[in-house]
């Protein structure tokens, strides 16, 4: 293993896990300012536009492939507009022995004082626990089944696992 990739490896083992807030912050506040009048696909495309335009991106040093989902290495977005996170979730998510991720006191009361408020009743996730029948919520809350978007955010799966074994190339090559 050359020094680069030891070092890449290294940061990678070394970094904690932790939950970023800056998506949600992103994205409450586009929806807080966006016309309500506009349709639901067009304030979507405004929204990820918004993201687009003010997210962080981050390129580390010695990394040929570059990219996270958050601001730096092991950053944890959420996903307000689909499922948001009570305080205690934040607690489970910075407490649990197995996979977890630190929650600061800053993210912490910026969800307390601004994210969860804002989307209390407008998630997609509680629209649709408006909707269904008492006997599903009853089927839910005694752990039947659990709702997916509380557990991964969209797109978790990667082309079926096929990008790392056939590569964009071959996905291009077989397109063609």
């Amino acid at each position: 293993m050359n020094e680069r990739v030891a070092a890449l490896r290294r940061h990678s083992l070394e970094s904690r896990p932790y939950l970023s807030t800056e998506r949600a912050e992103l994205i409450t506040r586009f929806y807080s300012r966006s016309n309500e009048s506009l349709s639901a696909p067009m304030r979507r495309a405004l929204a990820f536009k918004h993201l687009m335009e003010h997210q962080s991106i981050y390129i580390g040093p010695g990394e040929l492939i570059v990219g996270e989902k958050g601001p730096e290495p092991k950053a944890a977005p959420t996903f307000p507009e689909l499922c948001c996170h009570s305080l205690r979730d934040l607690d489970v998510l910075n407490s649990r022995e197995k996979t977890p991720y630190s929650v600061s006191l800053r993210s912490r009361k910026i969800y307390e004082e601004v994210i969860i408020p804002f989307w209390k009743g407008k998630s997609i996730r509680d629209l649709i626990f408006e909707q269904v029948p008492e006997e599903w919520r009853a089927s839910y809350e005694a752990g039947v089944f659990t709702e997916f978007m509380e557990q991964r955010a969209p797109g978790h799966t990667v082309l079926d696992d096929k990008i790392y074994g056939r590569g964009l190339s071959d996905f291009s090559n077989h397109i063609k």
